[in-house]
C-alpha cells in the first residue's frame, strides 16, 4: 500500500505537467447522520463506497480530481479524496482514493484506488454488477481496461472491451495479504442502430496472502498463471486447493439487451453469479439477477431513471456438495483420486464465502458484491452470514418540479442464510434522498430519510443532512 501510495504521489506532478492548462475540480461535504437505533438503516449505509459508519454521527470527505484532457495522444488523468468520520462506533480517517491514469486510443490504465464507474445513474441495488457493486472501499492495485473496439470486417457490427487487473486487499482478513486477480471479456452485437446485444464473462480469483492455520499460501509466478487458468494447486497449496482451484474463484456471467431510442433507453441485464463449474454451466439456474431499466435523456422530468430488479440467489446448484459414492460409481473411480468414494454433485456453491479465505468477498467488513449478500461476525470472522435471498429492488430518480432532484430506493427481500446455518427473514428497506432547491446558499443541501422494517434487522428510522461543495480550483 504504502509503495503504490508514493508512486503514485510521485507520478502526479509529472501527469500535472504534461498539460499546463489542465483544470482541476474540488469536491468538499460534512455528513451527519442519526437513527434511532445504535446502527443506521440499511440504504444509509450500503453503496456509498463503505465509507458511511454503522452509527450515529458526522462524516467529512474532501477530494481533488483531474479528468483526461485532449491535448495529447496519450492522455492522462489522476484524483486523490479522503474521509474522516466521527461515530459511536469508531472514528477513523479514510483514505478513499488515490490513483493516476494514462489512457490512448481505446486503451486505458488507472494504477492505485479508484471508484469503479457509476452504471444505470446510481439507482441500481448493485451499480449493474452483482461481484462488485461499490458497496466497499477500493482496494489498491492495477487495471488495464479498454473501451469497446470494432471488430475487424464485421462493418460494425462486432465490438469487444476487455479489462486485466491486479490488487491487494489491505484490511484486516482471515488470510493477510491476499491477492486479488481480475479479468473479464465483454462481445457486443450490434445488428441494428437501436439495438445492442452484449455478452461476457467476468472472473475474479483471490489468492496468495498468510493463513493463520495453513502459513504462508502459494505465491510464485507458476501460482499466478494456475489462478489465471483457475487450476488446481501445486506444491504447498491446501488438500482442498488440490482437489479443487487454487485460491478461491467467483465472478459472473453477463448479459444485457439495450435498445437505443432517440430521447431514452431501454435495457434488461441478467447476472448469473459462479463460485466453481456448477455455476458457469447454468446448474445454479435459477440464480442471478434480473433487470429491467428505463433513463430518459431530458434529465427535467418528474421520472428520469427507473429500475427494477430481481434477485434469486437460493438454490446454489442444490444443497449438496458431494454424497458418499455408490458401489457402480465407486467401480468407475480412480482408486488413487481425492474423490475416491465421494460422488460430486457440485452443489452448496455458498455464494462470497470459501473455506481457504474464510474472510470470503468482504471488505472493511462490507461486501464487495451486492449488499443483499449480508456479512456477518461467523466465529470471530466477518464473513457472509446470508447469501440465499429472494429480493425486489426498485429505483427511481428525478426532477420534481424541474428544481428539487430526488432518489427513491425500496427494496424487499426473503433471506434464508446459508445452507449450513438457514434462517427465514422477511426484510423490507428504503431511502428517500432530494437536493433542496436553495439556490442562493454557497453549498448544496442535500437530505435523506431511511428505514428498515423486518426481521433481519432491526426496526430502524434514519436521517441524513449533507453540506456539499463543488467547483474549479484550477482552471
Amino acid at each position: 500500500m504504502k509503495k503504490i501510495s508514493l508512486l503514485i504521489l510521485i507520478s502526479l506532478p509529472f501527469f500535472y505537467s504534461q498539460g499546463q492548462k489542465r483544470s482541476v475540480d474540488y469536491k468538499t461535504s460534512l455528513t451527519g447522520f442519526v437513527a434511532n437505533q445504535k446502527t443506521l438503516p440499511f440504504w444509509a449505509i450500503n453503496n456509498k463506497h463503505g465509507l458511511i459508519p454503522n452509527g450515529n454521527g458526522a462524516l467529512l470527505e474532501i477530494g481533488l480530481f483531474s479528468d483526461f484532457t485532449n491535448r495529447h495522444k496519450i492522455q492522462f488523468a489522476y484524483g486523490i479524496s479522503a474521509a474522516g468520520f466521527l461515530s459511536r462506533p469508531d472514528n477513523n480517517v479514510i483514505l478513499d482514493q488515490l490513483y493516476a491514469s494514462a489512457r490512448w486510443r481505446n486503451l486505458r490504465l488507472d494504477l492505485g484506488m479508484i471508484h469503479p464507474k457509476e452504471e444505470y445513474n446510481g439507482i441500481s441495488s448493485t451499480n449493474g454488477n452483482f461481484i462488485r457493486s461499490g458497496n466497499s472501499r477500493t482496494f489498491p492495485g492495477y487495471n488495464l481496461n479498454s473501451d469497446y473496439m470494432k471488430v475487424p470486417c464485421t462493418k460494425g457490427i462486432l465490438s469487444i472491451k476487455f479489462n486485466w487487473a491486479d490488487y491487494m486487499m489491505i484490511d484486516d482478513r482471515y488470510v493477510e495479504d491476499t491477492r486479488l486477480h481480475n479479468k473479464s471479456a465483454f462481445l457486443k452485437i450490434k445488428p441494428h442502430q437501436r439495438w445492442e446485444i452484449i455478452v461476457g464473462l467476468e472472473h475474479w480469483a483471490q489468492w496468495a496472502g498468510t493463513s493463520p492455520d495453513r502459513g504462508k499460501q502459494p505465491s510464485s509466478f507458476k501460482d499466478y498463471i494456475r489462478i489465471i487458468c483457475a487450476k488446481e494447486g501445486g506444491t504447498g497449496a491446501s488438500v482442498s486447493d488440490s482437489i479443487n482451484a487454487l485460491g478461491n474463484h467467483l465472478g459472473r456471467e453477463h448479459l444485457a439487451i439495450n435498445y437505443l431510442a432517440d430521447n431514452y433507453i431501454l435495457s434488461f441485464y441478467h447476472d448469473i453469479p459462479f463460485e466453481d463449474g456448477s455455476g458457469t454451466d447454468f446448474r445454479s439456474f435459477p440464480d442471478g439477477t434480473y433487470c429491467f431499466y428505463y433513463g430518459s435523456k431530458k434529465k427535467d422530468q418528474w421520472i428520469t431513471d427507473v429500475i427494477y430488479e430481481f434477485y434469486y440467489t437460493k438454490y446454489q446448484s442444490g444443497s449438496r456438495h458431494d454424497r458418499p459414492a455408490t458401489p457402480e460409481e465407486m467401480e468407475k473411480q480412480d482408486p488413487n483420486s481425492h474423490f475416491y468414494g465421494r460422488k460430486v454433485l457440485g452443489g452448496c456453491d455458498n455464494y462470497f464465502n470459501n473455506g481457504e479465505y474464510r474472510s470470503g468477498w468482504t471488505l472493511y467488513e462490507r461486501v464487495i458484491g451486492s449488499p443483499f449478500m449480508t456479512p456477518g461476525l461467523s466465529g470471530g470472522i466477518t464473513r457472509i452470514i446470508n447469501n440465499r435471498v429472494i429480493a425486489h429492488h426498485i429505483g427511481m430518480k428525478g426532477m420534481a418540479w424541474q428544481t428539487t432532484p430526488y432518489k427513491l430506493m425500496l427494496s424487499y427481500s426473503r433471506n434464508y442464510g446459508t445452507y449450513g446455518n438457514p434462517m427465514k427473514k422477511n426484510q423490507f428497506s428504503g431511502a428517500l434522498e432530494v437536493t433542496l432547491p436553495f439556490k442562493n446558499l454557497p453549498f448544496a443541501v442535500e437530505t435523506g430519510i431511511y428505514g428498515d422494517l423486518g426481521d433481519l434487522f432491526k426496526d430502524n428510522f434514519g436521517f441524513t443532512i449533507k453540506l456539499s461543495r463543488k467547483g474549479k480550483l484550477i482552471k
